[in-house]
């Protein structure tokens, strides 16, 4: 009998072992969701800007992807990114339009560890700067491509 348990021990031992770098993925994960601050924020943005903030975002979610604890927070961070991204798609194809103001929602993470702060979803556009003068915007993302489809743009 103590022969079997120490074998279930052993066998249970390393089935830890051999799953180490998932329960810790798991751990931050549910840390990540259990202790993140969303908040929305307005924010103006011109092609530039929103360019380096998101290649920033980018190079923090590919440094925390190649990590054992914080990888599935780098996958978040980089959707973030992919989400806002086509804003900024959206603003280098419009030459007439330099600037938008945007709602972005972003997240912020405190652990022992380090402190994330990142743009985690899509947001909104409220407002173009265009030709020299802001417009108001209340439309979906459609209704925004459908006027970058109407400047000649595919």
């Amino acid at each position: 009998m103590k022969k079997i348990s120490f074998i279930i021990g052993v066998i249970i031992l390393i089935v830890i072992l051999a799953n180490l770098h998932t329960i810790l993925e798991q751990v931050k994960w549910y840390s990540l969701e259990d202790n993140k601050k969303v908040a929305t924020e307005t924010k103006v943005v011109t092609f530039p800007e929103l360019f380096d903030l998101l290649h920033r975002q980018r190079e923090l979610a590919a440094e925390l992807e190649d990590t054992v604890t914080y990888s599935l927070i780098g996958d978040e961070i980089r959707k973030g990114a992919d989400d806002a991204s086509d804003y900024e798609r959206f603003l280098m194809h419009n030459d007439s339009i330099t600037k938008i103001k945007v709602r972005l929602p972003i997240t912020t993470y405190q652990d022992d560890d380090k402190t994330l702060e990142f743009i985690s979803g899509k947001g909104e556009v409220i407002g173009i700067f265009e030709d020299g003068r802001w417009k108001g915007f209340d439309g979906s993302w459609e209704d925004l491509m459908k006027k970058d489809h109407s400047n000649g743009h595919e």
